[in-house]
């Protein structure tokens, strides 16, 4: 039958719908007749699929007890119900009444309660009614029940949320890679206690690095930077995975997150505003004692060791990537600890010979990604100077004393490498543009054959 409904057309289909139409409601329960329900959900039409979903009417809060009749839902509302639909079915945790009389006006619980204050308690206990015999790992990762207790959470007072987030803390990891699951899981770590944040933060274990890459669970890792005073706890579990992965997750545009934010955090050069202003919901909460500066600084002492080493074995790759670039950035600028080595490594790989005959970008200086990381890291030993660290030393300085003097002629030829040159030509660093201007004044003749806006720059720059 599953192949008739795959491979039928649409009046053979149609034809096995009205056989089994009145058969719905028993067969969303069957172990075997429900792979043909959701087959006619795959393949039938949009009123077909209401049909369907109709059998769920009135008995919401029963069938998602249901282990086969509970994944049809789960199905119907995650891939096929419409807005409506969802707030339809989601509303039956409400109590009886949205159970029975059926309105389909798609507000939000929080609208409900604004609409009608005086049914806030009401409900909030039926919700809670509901929730506590589905909080088992069979039900609790079913998206619809993450929108309920989402309502929930954000909606109820603090003794009946500390409740709530007790009941499921050991369940976070479970529903944190959906869109709501992860605001679950925000909110238990916003409104928990250092308890509950210690217990949720050990059931990541094994799993750091894929809740990392995921597009809604990495969120989770950010608010729990924010929050968590333990610290210690964070480095001894949290960390280790982290740098077991640190080139998977450099590499990979979730996984950079998490890194990007450890070291500027809610930076607007690399966080959305609708992020931004998501994490911020839980700055106010009553459990986090330690300065937000303290904290900061303790996580960011705690991954650099690992971020560093990764520059000095995958910092070229990275520089030839357009996001790997900006955490190569972040890295040399926000890291604690003996930059040299990194410094040594990118200006290693800077300093290969450089093919001036081809537009290929097979070099740093030729690459757009890679020639905007030298430009940065050279604008970076500003802020280095401002810091006014004895015997420190700056990136132009090391890539300099790297680079064949030939090369830097080599690298005006082209123009990405040309605006190089120019930013260690407008270096405050001691000593570094009047190197430069040594090396290439003998060369100006030669320079001028070269028409660039790059080489513009860099001429005018030495002819003052």
């Amino acid at each position: 039958m599953q192949c008739c409904v795959k491979y039928g057309n649409n009046e053979q289909r149609k034809a096995l719908f009205m056989q089994f139409k009145d058969d719905f409601e028993a067969m969303i329960k069957s172990k075997y007749s429900k792979f043909f329900v959701k087959k006619m959900l795959k393949y039938g039409t949009k009123e077909q699929r209401s049909v369907i979903l109709k059998c769920f009417y009135g008995k919401v809060r029963k069938l998602i007890k249901h282990k086969e009749a509970s994944e049809i839902l789960e199905t119907i509302y995650t891939d096929y119900a419409v807005a409506a639909q969802k707030s339809s079915l989601i509303q039956e945790f409400y109590g009886p009444e949205f159970a029975l009389f059926k309105t389909m006006d798609n507000r939000k619980l929080e609208q409900i309660i604004k609409d009608e204050p005086g049914k806030k308690d009401i409900i909030l206990k039926n919700l809670k009614d509901s929730l506590n015999p589905l909080v088992d790992k069979s039900v609790i990762t079913h998206n619809i029940i993450h929108r309920v207790l989402l309502e929930y959470l954000m909606l109820s007072d603090d003794k009946a949320q500390s409740e709530m987030i007790e009941s499921i803390r050991e369940y976070v990891v479970l529903i944190l890679h959906t869109h709501d699951g992860a605001r679950v899981a925000m909110q238990c770590l916003w409104n928990g206690t250092a308890k509950d944040r210690k217990i949720i933060l050990k059931t990541f274990k094994t799993y750091i690095a894929k809740i990392c890459k995921e597009e809604y669970g990495h969120l989770v890792l950010l608010s729990l930077f924010d929050v968590v005073d333990d610290t210690v706890l964070v480095k001894k579990i949290i960390f280790p995975e982290m740098v077991a992965s640190l080139k998977e997750l450099a590499m990979d545009t979730y996984g950079r997150k998490v890194l990007l934010y450890l070291l500027m955090p809610r930076a607007p050069t690399h966080f959305h505003p609708d992020v931004v202003k998501l994490l911020q919901a839980g700055d106010d909460n009553l459990h986090s004692k330690k300065d937000i500066v303290q904290r900061r600084k303790e996580l960011v002492d705690g991954i650099s060791p690992g971020l560093l080493e990764l520059i000095w074995d995958h910092g070229e790759e990275l520089m030839f990537d357009k996001g790997g670039c900006q955490l190569v950035l972040a890295i040399m600028h926000k890291c604690s600890g003996d930059l040299v080595p990194a410094m040594e490594a990118i200006a290693k790989a800077a300093s290969k010979p450089v093919e001036t005959s081809t537009d290929e970008e097979d070099h740093l200086v030729k690459s757009a990604s890679g020639h905007f990381s030298l430009k940065k890291l050279i604008l970076q030993d500003k802020d280095h100077m401002d810091i006014n660290n004895e015997g420190q030393t700056f990136f132009s300085q090391h890539l300099l004393e790297t680079v064949e003097p030939e090369s830097l002629f080599d690298w005006c030829k082209i123009n990405r490498g040309a605006f190089v040159v120019t930013s260690l030509l407008e270096s405050p660093v001691p000593g570094v543009a009047n190197r430069v201007k040594t090396i290439l004044k003998p060369r100006l003749k030669k320079l001028e054959k070269y028409k660039s806006k790059g080489v513009e720059i860099v001429l005018k720059i030495l002819h003052k």
